[in-house]
């Protein structure tokens, strides 16, 4: 009898709930930090699409989303003039700067601004002139970037993971690149050369119950060895009497 309730302990160790798995998906357009592989930000409308969920593999419990945006600019004004000069680079926003889909909520890595510049660079502080003509100092070379922002999409809809159909987040805005030159008086003449670009990503964890039903877990295997132990325990007991 002892026997039998230890084989039966052993085989419910060994048959346990399976717990909850991740697979994660992730597209991108663009390359990060590069000005030039997606020049066309003004204005920028970039899809990715994401796989729908294998319901093959299980039960859907929970998708999360998160996002990826980087925008850069490069460029070198260069001073003609026969005065000296300074050059102010801007990027403004015309509009806002995000994420749609219709599977969750707009995301926004920046809302639109023609006030405050996203990012910007200097050849000297306002009201100094230090390219001077003739010299190295005449040209000045700029390369801005925001950085990478990312954050995670709110009310995601698991329904629309679900369809079969893959799913599509737009990437959009309108970044405006503004070259401004002064002299010290006289004339100017500036030549201006510049390239804006923007990358983005879509990350996304789909977070599901396999359909498997049982798993072997570690402490089976413990469970397993102790009943060993106790049967050939027992079977000595046995044979010594």
């Amino acid at each position: 009898m002892k026997k039998r309730i230890i084989a039966a302990a052993i085989i419910a160790a060994t048959t346990m709930p399976i717990k909850a798995a991740i697979i994660t998906q992730e597209v991108s357009f663009g390359e990060q930090g590069s000005p030039f592989d997606v020049a066309e930000v003004s204005p920028l409308s970039e899809s990715v699409f994401i796989d729908a969920f294998d319901q093959t593999l299980g039960t859907l419990n929970a998708v999360n989303i998160t996002v990826y945006g980087q925008i850069d600019s490069e460029g070198r004004s260069v001073n003609g003039s026969s005065e000296a000069g300074r050059t102010d680079v801007d990027i403004f926003l015309a509009s806002n700067w995000q994420v749609s889909s219709s599977v969750a909520d707009t995301f926004v890595f920046e809302q639109a601004n023609f006030v405050n510049p996203l990012v910007s660079a200097q050849s000297s502080p306002e009201g100094t002139f230090t390219m001077i003509p003739g010299e190295d100092s005449a040209e000045f070379e700029f390369d801005v970037t925001t950085g990478e922002r990312s954050g995670m999409l709110a009310n995601v809809d698991l329904s629309a993971f679900l369809a079969g159909t893959p799913i599509e987040f737009l990437f959009s805005t309108d970044a405006r690149t503004n070259v401004f030159n002064q002299v010290d008086g006289g004339t100017g003449s500036f030549t201006n050369e510049f390239s804006t670009g923007s990358w983005g990503k879509v990350f996304v964890e789909f977070d599901y119950a396999p359909t498997a039903t049982s798993v072997s877990e570690p402490a089976a295997f413990s469970l397993f060895g102790a009943g060993l132990l106790f049967l050939l325990s027992n079977r000595r007991k046995v044979i010594k009497k």
